[in-house]
């Protein structure tokens, strides 16, 4: 009985290892540089647009530093799209060369 228990226990970990890293591997983090914002009204206004995007599950902006961190789900989206998405806020994406 107890060795019953202990593979189900063992089994029951692999599975949610499993899960857990397939999760992860979708997961992509970007720094796009952004230019335009001057303050932190501007960086809201491009962290707002980015978190209402499907696929992205965290962004980070900063006028300050003139750039946008941003955590999303690659199956879902590109950083084409993503750039897309910033530029339709009025502020510009900057194209980094190799990139």
């Amino acid at each position: 009985m107890l060795s019953r228990i202990t593979n189900l226990v063992v089994c029951g970990v692999l599975v949610l290892t499993v899960g857990v890293i397939t999760a992860a591997a979708f997961t992509k983090t970007v720094t796009i540089k952004v230019e335009g914002m001057m303050c932190a009204k501007c960086s809201s206004s491009v962290s707002k647009a980015l978190k209402a995007t499907d696929g992205v599950e965290e962004a980070q902006v900063s006028s300050e530093k003139g750039e946008a961190v941003i955590k999303y789900d690659d199956q879902k989206l590109s950083e084409t799209k993503l750039r897309e998405v910033i530029n339709s806020t009025g502020f510009k994406a900057v194209e980094q060369p190799g990139q």
